[in-house]
């Protein structure tokens, strides 16, 4: 349990435009926390699920945030198939889903989602940003000033809808 709480304490430099990560998962109130009750196999899979779900989330962010090409593809396959095998394990323990200390697990893996989903959508937006920047090139250096490049453009998709 203490190598959680290691890999946590990494993810607390956060980028002021980001939502901040607890440190560690607190109890709900009113609920100790029991670290000597034995967990269930299924129990073991899902925590070792979220752990791996943990990391990758955790490496793509600071991908994204570094700046830095990565895989981007095969971080969403491994995702996918974490979240896959996250469902399947909560399917595995449903007498279980009361733990206190799983429900604050899932709360922190909600803000690290929602962390990831925003560095993804910054991500994106910049993509479209040099993708417009690049098609104004590309339409201006096409122009020879004689028309409006984005008229030439519109008749050339006018033209096609009516050969259709």
């Amino acid at each position: 349990m203490s190598e959680h709480h290691d890999t946590q304490g990494a993810a607390l430099a956060q980028p002021s435009t980001l939502p901040a990560l607890l440190a560690q998962p607190a109890a709900l109130e009113g609920e100790p926390v029991r670290e000597s009750q034995a967990p269930s196999g299924a129990s073991r899979a899902m925590w070792a699920v979220l752990d791996r779900l943990e990391q990758a989330l955790d490496h793509e962010t600071a991908e994204l945030m570094a700046l830095r090409s990565a895989d981007f593809n095969r971080l969403n396959e491994i995702k996918s198939r974490l979240l896959l095998d996250a469902s399947r394990a909560m399917r595995a323990m449903r007498d279980e889903v009361d733990d206190g200390r799983l429900i604050a697990r899932l709360s922190s893996l909600r803000l690290k989602l929602e962390h990831n989903r925003m560095a993804i959508g910054m991500h994106l937006e910049a993509v479209r940003e040099i993708a417009s920047a690049m098609t104004s090139t590309l339409i201006d250096a096409e122009s020879d000033g004689t028309y409006h490049a984005t008229s030439r453009i519109a008749a050339a998709a006018g033209a096609k809808a009516r050969a259709s």
